[in-house]
């Protein structure tokens, strides 16, 4: 009996120093990934800069070839930009407390749809939403969880001829389950488990925009 209560014992304190370690490997981590984010911003920012000042100054001088070069070279910014904001918010997640409390899901997905409202009107999305549930929960880490649902729903759908996405809920016992459905491209099954994974892709980045980091969001609130 006394053996095996050291046993024990000595499990549970081995148990508690490799939760320290890794809860310190997560936050070491999450400090790199936030710093070296935030230094990438400066060399964008002057690349930025730089191709404006040529597209002004030198533009009509440029030949088309000259301008579709010039072009690609400030949508890769745009998307490496893209790609800081979202490492930096996928960092802050493990570092912000909650705030907790009674959500209106729908009042949160109609402010999700306005923040989305110039892309939905310009690929012509039916968006259809349904009775919805009160939730529990971080407001604004919800409403993150809904835009990139919604964003990535929205992209979708875009090869459709009539993109449509259906947000709904319902009650079942003790839980509250919501749905952000629509009806674009799909996906296989068998690579289900690598969706919420950082920079996983199941479409190449030429058919569908994206940095890969949405849905890992979406799983790290969850």
């Amino acid at each position: 009996m006394v053996n095996l209560l050291e046993d024990l014992r000595a499990s549970n304190e081995s148990l508690d120093s490799t939760s320290k370690q890794l809860a310190g490997a997560n936050k070491e981590m999450d400090a790199f990934v936030y710093s070296v984010s935030h230094d990438l911003r400066a060399p964008l920012r002057a690349i930025t800069g730089f191709s404006e000042m040529l597209v002004e100054d030198y533009g009509y001088k440029l030949d088309e070839e000259a301008k579709r070069q010039l072009g690609v070279i400030q949508n890769s910014v745009r998307g490496m930009g893209q790609l800081i904001d979202d490492l930096l918010a996928f960092s802050r997640l493990g570092r912000r407390s909650l705030k907790m409390s009674e959500i209106d899901i729908r009042v949160l997905v109609d402010e999700a749809t306005e923040t989305l409202q110039f892309v939905e009107k310009k690929q012509k999305i039916s968006l259809n939403v349904k009775e919805l549930p009160l939730a529990f929960g971080d407001r604004a880490m919800i409403r993150e969880v809904l835009v990139n649902l919604i964003s990535n729903a929205i992209k979708y759908s875009r090869p459709s001829d009539k993109p449509t996405i259906e947000i709904s809920g319902r009650i079942e016992g003790d839980e509250s389950i919501y749905f952000v459905r629509d009806n674009g491209v799909g996906f296989d099954m068998k690579y289900a488990d690598k969706l919420f994974k950082v920079f996983q892709r199941l479409h190449s980045a030429e058919e569908f925009e994206g940095t890969g980091i949405g849905l890992a969001l979406v799983e790290r609130i969850i």
